[in-house]
């Protein structure tokens, strides 16, 4: 095993790596974004196969990070943006295969490949977070990074219900609108994710709090917890207006809008540099 780990550290992820990766994503948003003016439909199927085989890459270029650090690819703000985007895209298939519900290609591929972006310029780092003998972090950790994939599904979710909502208002059919799904399971499927969103993070929380009461409370990062805390009571407020029926349709969209704002602030605070 050491062996390899030490091949493995000789050959570290490259920026070239990551942009080559964003390039598949670029790839399935430009075809997807093509695809209304094809009608065999072809070209929206060959759009998704390559946000698949983009997925599998970068799923890829995950594992083999891991295995060079031993850890979890977290060390770093361009690692943290490519476990983002990993469960970004990851999610959309999932939602795909499991709820035949297809969130546009081209949102979820452009994100994804800002993501990677973004993250081949801030540069992957060698030097691991240590998270021996802490488990509690480690799950804590996974648990924040899926609630904010979650979030950021949910955010790409209601963005595209507004721009239906709009476009049937206004009697518009082509062009981008043509590529949107239809408002019932658009708003259907925000519900599930709302509500995956602030259990995950309501869990992130609870284990983070857990941690950090048997450790010292000095180092708790205050406006990072403040503003975690922020997104998931704005989330369960979210939540519970739906299911009294109080809140549907545009404007639970819209107010799904303003709690990836927290979530926003608390991923940036988040990142390992600003700690």
């Amino acid at each position: 095993m050491y062996p390899m780990a030490a091949t493995l550290a000789a050959h570290p992820l490259t920026r070239e790596c990551l942009l080559g990766c964003a390039a598949v994503f670029l790839a399935s948003a430009a075809l997807d974004g093509y695809s209304s003016k094809d009608a065999s439909g072809k070209v929206h199927q060959g759009g998704l196969w390559l946000l698949r085989a983009g997925w599998v890459l970068l799923t890829t270029m995950l594992a083999y990070q891991g295995l060079r650090t031993h850890s979890l690819p977290v060390a770093s703000p361009a690692e943290l943006l490519l476990s983002i985007a990993w469960g970004l895209a990851g999610l959309s298939l999932f939602l795909d295969l499991t709820f035949n519900h297809r969130l546009p290609t081209w949102a979820i591929a452009g994100t994804t490949a800002l993501c990677l972006v973004a993250a081949g310029f801030l540069g992957v780092v060698d030097h691991p977070l240590d998270t021996t003998g802490k488990p509690l972090i480690v799950m804590h950790v996974g648990a924040a990074v899926l609630a904010y994939c979650v979030l950021g599904a949910q955010a790409l979710n209601s963005a595209a219900y507004l721009l239906q909502d709009r476009a049937l208002a206004r009697q518009q059919f082509g062009g981008i609108y043509a590529l949107l799904p239809a408002l019932v399971p658009l708003d259907r499927i925000g519900a599930q994710l709302m509500g995956a969103a602030v259990w995950l993070l309501g869990l992130s929380l609870v284990i983070g709090a857990t941690d950090w009461a048997q450790r010292d409370l000095a180092l708790v990062a205050a406006p990072k917890l403040i503003s975690s805390l922020v997104t998931w009571l704005a989330g369960l407020y979210v939540i519970v207006q739906r299911r009294r029926h109080r809140l549907s349709g545009a404007a639970f969209a819209r107010t799904s809008l303003l709690v990836a704002i927290p979530a926003l602030i608390a991923l940036y605070l988040s990142l390992p540099s600003a700690r």
